[in-house]
């Protein structure tokens, strides 16, 4: 069982967002209380914002962020998650740099879906708001085959 897990992107602005209200929606519907969800970036800092367009496609999807402040990794973040998911391989990369012991508990979302290639999910940040839907959905798409191995 995973009891804390740890979405990492970039900015720590979209794709770990979404991933993380996403995740929480998941777990609340099935009624399971005892995983912790939390979401970092590798180069996020305080000041950066959440971008309207991804506070509306979440909204849609009755998940508020409005108070959600963009937090860098940690090690200790890293140390404390029983399963990290990036987005990115250079995500997976800047973690295992910081932490080579995770190696056994970070996975690419896409990888630990179950997907064998094009592992990267691109950032939709600065292009129109189709791409921010079209992200949100394939993250979706994930994290339901995702929760199969949440449950067991």
């Amino acid at each position: 069982m995973y009891n804390k897990i740890l979405f990492v992107c970039t900015g720590n602005t979209c794709r770990s967002v979404i991933a993380q209200g996403l995740l929480k929606k998941m777990l609340s519907a099935e009624g399971i209380k005892d995983v912790k969800v939390d979401s970092a970036g590798t180069a996020a800092l305080s000041s950066y914002g959440i971008y309207g367009i991804l506070e509306k496609v979440l909204k849609e999807e009755d998940i508020e962020i409005s108070n959600h402040n963009p937090t860098q990794v940690t090690p200790q973040m890293v140390k404390d998650a029983d399963l990290i998911l990036v987005m990115e391989r250079k995500h997976k990369q800047a973690i295992l740099e910081m932490a080579p012991e995770a190696e056994d508990r970070v996975f690419l979302l896409k990888e630990f879906a179950g997907e064998k290639e094009n592992l990267d999910i691109p950032d939709p940040i600065g292009h129109p708001e189709e791409v921010y839907r079209k992200r949100l959905e394939e993250i979706k798409g994930y994290l339901i085959r995702i929760m199969k191995k949440i449950r067991e």
